[in-house]
């Protein structure tokens, strides 16, 4: 994946049918994007509409690491979407993992 990709690409990346695209996309915004709000929504948008649960999964994936890397997180706007998916069976543990890292990391 090349380096320097636009929001507005992020954007088309994210609404792509092909779940290794909108991986690909959620992976380059984590680590590459410094507005957390805009990386948070983006990957509460991937939980809720996401192509299948790789993709849900790494979305939630990506909130811890959001909390990790910023120490902030809109608890409102993360925390339910997470907790909704406690029971998730193959979202579950990922859900308690990012929760468990938005009480470590965010003050």
């Amino acid at each position: 994946m090349s380096k320097g990709i636009s929001k507005d690409e992020l954007e088309v990346m994210l609404r792509s049918e092909d779940s290794g695209v909108v991986t690909d996309a959620l992976m380059y915004l984590c680590f590459n994007v410094n507005d957390p709000e805009w990386v948070e929504q983006k990957c509460i948008d991937a939980i809720e509409f996401g192509v299948d649960d790789d993709v849900k999964g790494l979305a939630i994936t990506c909130i811890g690491h959001v909390a990790r890397i910023y120490s902030r997180i809109s608890l409102a706007a993360t925390v339910p979407t997470l907790r909704k998916n406690l029971n998730h069976k193959a979202l579950g543990g990922r859900a308690r993992d990012a929760l468990d890292d938005i009480e470590i990391f965010v003050r």
